[in-house]
């Protein structure tokens, strides 16, 4: 008899535990000597996943089975070769046409009779129902875990340490979660990054920061003092919804408020469509920067006697951190400013309109697809007892970090508009300034512009004969 012998291991990193290719080489070989066969054909599929048949060795050994190279097919266990009732049965069906037959070395299968073969799918049904339960068990088990406020596993996020499964507060990565959720009120989060880089910061990996790096740490709720899971799926409508809970451990410390978090998630929104939604819409709050501190402007009104209304913008350096003395600027000196100020032609266009580098979509989607496999053969893995618990959810969790890193960026990436665009859009606002109401204005100058920086020409007038102040842009960055 011709024998193809068949193995698998879903990963190189198999235990040696009587499952390795060499282990099973070791077995089939003994089995083909005791039975007086000849081997004819070894095939050995490493680091695949029995879910399907694409696999190499497979994909030979059916070209062979119909090439009628071969007499038997044999492996050392049926859930080497298969483990879809459905894929069982195709293979069956080719063999039985090319008059081969299946024998498991370490099992009882005839597939010489009918009741052979109902015998051999009845045990891969079984198969699959277990690896089948066993991954609903899984899913089921971490989401009652994220219900209760658990975490799922993974290393500790950056700002804290884990020691015995408990994370307490690593103060030297700590103050720049503070600094980052602090920073993004005025600052974006490629500024933030750029920033981090140049005082030598690193990441908890050691790596360089990017905006997507910074709003994984802002949109991540453990700061706040509450675990996430299920996100991903979630977004891509798989399972349930995504679960935030309160983290349930004891004495846990979280490094901002909650009020604080959900604020900054709401900015981040805001962001994200460029355009800000708010009750009270100040078109240069935030945008505006002092030159004098650096610190930005935020928008306020008081009545006046008459029954008007003021609106000015007042330094945050000097009413928030009391490092400036810039008074308050009435809104309209601001507003004169710019309208003066926006003609292109008095500035270097290339400077202002440089692109930032394009993210390559296709690369980020062939990465998730890649990362997505990586992820079926760990869970085939651990299914199948290969590895223990806790490599599983360390593994998982490292892929589940890169995963959301690579969404984030497909999902926060601006949509520049080209030189002309921008030019005619500033030109339309500029134009149309006096029709636009408070909030189409403060829409407008927040999807243009990232800052506009003020410098103070003349203090206002008080008193009898009061004027407003006079001050002039002096520089300005386009998203």
């Amino acid at each position: 008899m011709r024998v193809g012998a068949y193995r698998r291991v879903s990963t190189e990193m198999q235990r040696d535990d009587g499952v390795s290719l060499q282990t099973q080489d070791e077995r089939l070989k003994a089995f083909i000597q005791s039975q007086g066969w000849t081997l004819v054909a070894n095939y050995a599929d490493e680091g695949y996943s029995a879910k399907n048949m694409d696999r190499p060795a497979l994909k030979r050994l059916i070209e062979d089975i119909k090439n009628q190279k071969i007499d038997v097919v044999l492996v050392y266990k049926l859930d080497r070769f298969v483990r879809s009732v459905s894929d069982l049965h195709y293979l069956l069906q080719v063999m039985d046409k090319y008059d081969v037959k299946f024998k498991s070395c370490t099992e009882v299968f005839d597939t010489t009779s009918a009741t052979g073969r109902m015998f051999i799918t009845i045990i891969a049904t079984l198969a699959q129902w277990e690896r089948e339960t066993i991954a609903e068990r899984v899913f089921d088990n971490m989401l009652h875990r994220s219900e209760q406020g658990k975490r799922n596993g993974g290393p500790a996020p950056y700002g804290y340490k884990l020691e015995d499964g408990i994370l307490t507060i690593d103060e030297s990565e700590a103050v720049w979660v503070r600094y980052i959720f602090l920073k993004y009120r005025t600052n974006g989060s490629q500024n933030i990054a750029k920033d981090l880089n140049c005082r030598g910061i690193r990441t908890g990996k050691g790596e360089v920061w990017s905006d997507h790096t910074v709003r994984y740490i802002l949109r991540n709720p453990i700061y706040a003092g509450y675990v996430r899971w299920n996100n991903r799926s979630a977004a891509k409508g798989k399972n349930a919804e995504t679960v935030i809970s309160k983290y349930e451990q004891e004495n846990f410390e979280p490094l901002i408020s909650k009020d604080d978090w959900d604020e900054i998630q709401e900015l981040m929104k805001e962001r994200s469509f460029m355009a800000f939604r708010s009750d009270n819409h100040y078109p240069f709050s935030s945008v505006a920067k002092c030159e004098k501190c650096g610190q930005a402007f935020t928008g306020g009104f008081k009545k006046k006697r008459n029954g008007g209304i003021h609106r000015f913008y007042k330094c945050s350096g000097r009413f928030r951190t009391g490092i400036c003395n810039i008074p308050a600027i009435a809104e309209e000196s601001i507003e004169k400013a710019f309208l003066e100020t926006m003609y292109f032609s008095a500035y270097n266009e290339k400077e202002y309109l440089a692109k930032e580098p394009e993210i390559d979509k296709e690369q980020i989607k062939n990465e998730l697809i890649h990362i997505e496999g990586k992820k079926e053969r760990i869970k085939e893995l651990y299914v199948d007892g290969d590895i223990a618990k806790g490599d599983y959810r360390k593994k998982i969790a490292e892929l589940q970090e890169r995963e959301n890193d690579l969404l984030l960026q497909l999902e926060t990436e601006d949509v520049r508009a080209d030189e002309e665009e921008i030019r005619m859009w500033i030109s339309s606002v500029k134009d149309n300034w006096n029709t636009l109401s408070d909030e189409s204005k403060k829409a407008a100058v927040h999807a243009i512009f990232r800052s506009i920086t003020i410098r103070m020409v003349k203090p206002p007038k008080p008193g009898k004969g009061a004027k407003p102040p006079i001050v002039e842009i002096v520089n300005f960055e386009l998203r």
